[in-house]
């Protein structure tokens, strides 16, 4: 396929997808709603699968340099009593090695790639629609501008407008789950558990309906602390009760629900910024492609944030059809996208409605192992461009 191929979203999965394009010699440009800002805070972590996308993306040495790989997860109880040490299981190649890493490092390493490979990347280009014909289709912005290509990429996330024309009826609801996401440094926490995570560390603090994972996320940067909390909430909580709420009343509230001594606390204390956010889903869309547009990523398939799965999830989406466009006709390419993807795709979310972290765990009557085991999730999943 040669034509142009219209991206719209420059995140994670949009900048990969170009990058790849380009590699593929497939001519493309990424449109995005929003000037870029980084946002300190928004960290996840990055399964195997999705490390190795990025040594094919040829980034990894950056990745490497600006993320933290752990050898070991401490489960505890908020009252800091230690439930299990679990090894991870860590390769020694980096590429087969799950991360960890601030959202906005990664971000800017694709901005930055992407820009060294020669891909177009527009901000403040806010898609209202698209239509098309026998041979193209047509994307229309925001400022009057309109952009004719032979396919369009919904890499738009979670409130994908590409996918709400693809298929109107599905909207987004609530997932009965909120999350926090916060930013410390290790110089200003005197705790020995947090300053294990130095040498190799995770810590997994759980209790009933939630819990709060910590780890760090950069090897030199000062903000190098991250941490996660996420819980089960049957109603959604109202603004003014949780996104309204400003720092100070955030750490108050954290601190009520964890204790006030302990590490939990001095680290909620010492952040230096927390993002909440209340999660969202989308019910399962029909197909992933409609006539010619396509969603992938977060446009395509939910899958709750705080899992370690939808950014190694969206980078795989786009490596594959990347590939797929090289090789085939764009109806081809579509179809084997979701034909060849799906099975993971389901097999991830299965998994994750059995084993949900935001529901927490009791371990008041002692701990099961059983309760990390049985997931059909493939762990040596890869995705090469060259075969």
């Amino acid at each position: 396929m040669k034509e142009k191929i219209i991206i719209v979203g420059a995140g994670i999965s949009g900048l990969s997808l170009a990058i790849f394009l380009k590699k593929a010699g497939i001519d493309c440009a990424v449109y995005e709603n929003y000037p870029y800002k980084r946002i300190e805070g928004s960290s996840f972590r990055i399964n195997k699968s999705g490390v190795h996308v990025m040594k094919e993306l040829g980034i990894e040495e950056q990745i490497k340099n600006s993320s933290h790989s752990a050898d070991r997860m401490r489960l505890l109880t908020t009252d800091n009593t230690e439930i299990a040490s679990i090894n991870l299981m860590q390769d020694s190649a980096f590429s087969r090695r799950s991360i960890y890493m601030q959202r906005s490092d990664l971000v800017e390493i694709l901005m930055r790639h992407a820009q060294s490979n020669g891909v177009e990347v527009h901000y403040n280009k806010k898609l209202t629609h698209f239509s098309e014909d026998a041979s193209s289709v047509t994307a229309y912005f925001e400022d009057g501008q309109q952009e004719i290509g032979s396919l369009l990429v919904g890499a738009d996330g979670l409130h994908s407008t590409v996918r709400n024309q693809m298929f109107p009826n599905h909207l987004l609801h609530y997932a009965k789950s909120w999350a926090l996401y916060g930013i410390a440094s290790f110089k200003d926490i005197d705790n020995t558990q947090v300053q294990n995570l130095m040498n190799g560390d995770e810590l997994f603090y759980f209790s009933e309906n939630a819990n709060f994972l910590i780890s760090k996320s950069h090897p030199t940067d000062e903000l190098n602390l991250s941490w996660q909390a996420s819980g089960y909430q049957e109603r959604k909580i109202p603004k003014e009760e949780f996104e309204l709420r400003n720092l100070d009343q955030l750490k108050s509230d954290l601190v009520k629900r964890y204790g006030e001594h302990g590490a939990l606390s001095e680290i909620i204390k010492k952040s230096f910024n927390i993002i909440p956010k209340q999660i969202y889903c989308v019910d399962p869309i029909p197909s992933w492609s409609k006539g010619r547009a396509v969603v992938i990523g977060d446009s395509a398939h939910t899958i709750n944030p705080n899992t370690g799965y939808g950014s190694s999830v969206a980078l795989e989406d786009a490596m594959y059809l990347a590939k797929m466009l090289q090789k085939h006709h764009y109806t081809d390419a579509l179809y084997y996208l979701e034909a060849d993807r799906k099975d993971r795709i389901n097999a991830i979310q299965n998994s994750l409605e059995i084993f949900d972290v935001s529901k927490g765990f009791d371990f008041s009557n002692g701990f099961d192992i059983g309760l990390f085991s049985g997931s059909t999730i493939d762990p040596n999943y890869r995705i090469h461009w060259e075969n």
